[in-house]
């Protein structure tokens, strides 16, 4: 079998990973170019996502380029984002998988003689037994598989970050730590060395336009945190003047529910399928938790019958997340902190020897 897996962000490479266990051929279909560095900021890795890390022998590896190279104090491990997609796709080449950079979705077609043949923005084609759709909270193979298939739902919050050194900010260190200002919300986590990574969330009506995000440089986003956050601890203030990376600003999305996550030869995961807030601290995770149950059920069943078993098994878990992700979203925005009841999210493990 010949998987062509859509996306090299963070679903894409663990769902390659976890198919060349089960010896699936994997050509990854990336839309960036390979010198393109511009993945974001950080996400923490949730202890239910570590475990089905180590489901594909890469937890290590991925803690090795965390925040402290450890599991913090509540099991998550904080990483940036370009850390963790370099880990995932080293891994899958290391695997025998393939990676085809500047290779853009545009549209999927039912093979002559079975599978999929896959249609880029460059005018090539690929051909492959099962086309899987990692491509993001903007995915276009969600619309190639359903082409009613819904919007994303704006979250009226803005998120910002970055990375700051030489602060000192209290808490142990990868520990995930709040301040809730006047007008918005802010996060870090701490090496213990200096080294802190931060995010703040600030209220925000009306989705901002492309043009209105762009006028929002540096110096603008600055004046408008420390305003926020002019009554927190000094140190937030510190650590947002000294950010010595990018400073930018995203609006937020989610996708409550998706009703169509296959069709034929081709299906969706991770973002593509179910996205939640950053709130939730769980979508890196649920995408590699998917990654693993799409595998196993791969490996286990025929190939026309794994698509409706993976949703079968997913579907539930994860709207439930999303669902939990809005509710945390609207805590921010009603100046409370989030819902820290999240035992059936955290402790959730796949079995990767267990039979589907």
């Amino acid at each position: 079998m010949h998987a062509l897996v859509i996306g090299g962000g963070v679903a894409g490479p663990a769902t390659a990973v976890a198919l060349r266990a089960i010896g699936v051929e994997v050509t990854i279909c990336e839309a960036r170019p390979a010198e393109d560095k511009d993945v974001g900021l950080w996400v923490m890795v949730a202890p239910n996502g570590l475990a089905a890390l180590e489901a594909l022998d890469l937890k290590e590896a991925v803690l090795r380029e965390s925040l402290t190279g450890a599991v913090g104090p509540s099991g998550f491990a904080p990483i940036r984002r370009v850390g963790l997609y370099r880990v995932l796709r080293e891994a899958a080449v290391a695997r025998g998988a393939r990676i085809a950079h500047d290779r853009r979705l545009v549209a999927a077609d039912t093979a002559p003689g079975g599978g999929v043949v896959a249609r880029f923005s460059d005018g090539t084609a690929l051909e492959g037994d099962l086309l899987v759709g990692c491509d993001g909270i903007h995915s276009r193979t969600r619309s190639v598989i359903d082409p009613a298939a819904p919007d994303t739902r704006y979250v009226p919050l803005l998120n910002l970050g970055g990375f700051t050194s030489g602060v000192d900010a209290p808490g142990e260190p990868a520990q995930l730590q709040f301040v809730r200002g006047r007008k918005g919300f802010f996060g870090y986590a701490a090496s213990g060395r200096g080294e802190v990574w931060w995010f703040a969330n600030l209220p925000w009506g009306a989705e901002p336009t492309r043009a209105e995000l762009a006028e929002m440089d540096r110096t603008v986003l600055t004046e408008r945190l420390l305003d926020t956050f002019a009554e927190a601890p000094p140190y937030v203030a510190d650590l947002i003047r000294g950010t010595y990376t990018d400073l930018y600003a995203l609006p937020t999305h989610d996708l409550p529910t998706v009703p169509t996550w296959w069709r034929g030869d081709m299906v969706i995961l991770g973002d593509a399928a179910h996205a939640t807030t950053p709130t939730s601290g769980q979508g890196s995770s649920m995408a590699l938790e998917d990654a693993v149950v799409l595998a196993k059920c791969l490996r286990d069943l025929p190939r026309a019958q794994a698509p409706a078993r993976y949703e079968q098994l997913r579907r539930e878990r994860v709207e439930g997340i999303v669902a939990l992700g809005a509710r945390a979203s609207a805590a921010k925005l009603n100046d409370a902190l989030p819902d820290n009841s999240l035992d059936w999210v955290l402790d959730y493990r796949i079995d990767w020897a267990a039979r589907v």
